[in-house]
């Protein structure tokens, strides 16, 4: 794996980072493009795309601080660097959408409407995001011979399924997906990408052996139950506006 990808002078460029940080540009230029498409102020939707992806870093860092509580009291300058891993994506989707819904609010502006506009972005930024995590070696599967990788950092020396590759090419396509849907009524796209998004991090979560935090019920990792929840939170909404369609 290449956790660092290569120095500029005294800079270190970290995989991690820059690939976080395509995600996020390639969200933003899709939003742009969307919003103008779509009639609104290409300009507005940028700003809010931007506060909402800083909203979402600090959400998801303040979980994974959360589930490794223990390791930052030890280590407190650690609790800064970012760009060397240590997001819980979970995090960062209460903490952009919270702030998305308030700014829209203010704003004045459509917030599921203008979601449908932006959500095809947040799967294709995963996509690319979780290419960093596979590069950084972090965010690794159970142990196999036949599928795995080696990811050096884990100190074992044995191959692991590189369930961070799973989850980039699921999120591509949903993305894919989202971008093909036209919705039907003002949120559907952003209902879907929920049920799709979190159906799949439930399953995928028994592949994982990294360190997740707390396990409940010693069988579920607390992003499993976040999933379960949004899940039949999204099932529910979706049933009960594809009848009001019928």
């Amino acid at each position: 794996m290449h956790p660092e990808l290569f120095k500029l002078g005294p800079v270190t460029i970290y995989s991690y980072g820059l690939f976080v940080a395509l995600g996020f540009f390639a969200a933003t230029l899709l939003a742009g493009y969307r919003a103008k498409k779509a009639g609104l102020p290409a300009d507005k939707i940028t700003d809010l795309n931007i506060y909402s992806f800083l909203a979402a870093v600090l959400g998801a860092r303040l979980l994974y601080i959360l589930t490794e509580l223990k390791y930052y009291r030890q280590y407190p300058e650690q609790i800064w660097k970012i760009w060397e891993g240590g997001l819980v994506f979970y995090g960062g989707l209460i903490g952009g959408l919270l702030f998305y819904f308030w700014y829209t609010r203010r704003q004045k502006l459509e917030p599921f409407m203008i979601a449908d506009l932006l959500i095809p972005g947040v799967a294709l930024g995963q996509a690319l995001g979780r290419l960093g995590c596979f590069f950084r070696g972090c965010c690794y599967g159970v142990k196999s011979e036949k599928y795995g990788v080696i990811f050096p950092d884990i100190g074992d020396n044995l191959p692991h399924l590189p369930t961070q590759l799973f989850e980039s090419a699921a999120t591509l396509c949903i993305f894919i997906l989202l971008m093909l849907r036209k919705p039907r009524y003002k949120g559907e796209l952003l209902i879907l990408y929920l049920l799709f998004y979190s159906s799949f991090r439930f399953m995928i979560e028994f592949l994982r052996a990294d360190e997740r935090g707390p396990v409940i019920l010693n069988i579920f990792s607390v992003s499993q139950v976040i999933s379960l929840g949004i899940a039949v939170a999204a099932v529910i909404v979706y049933s009960k506006k594809r009848g009001k369609q019928n």
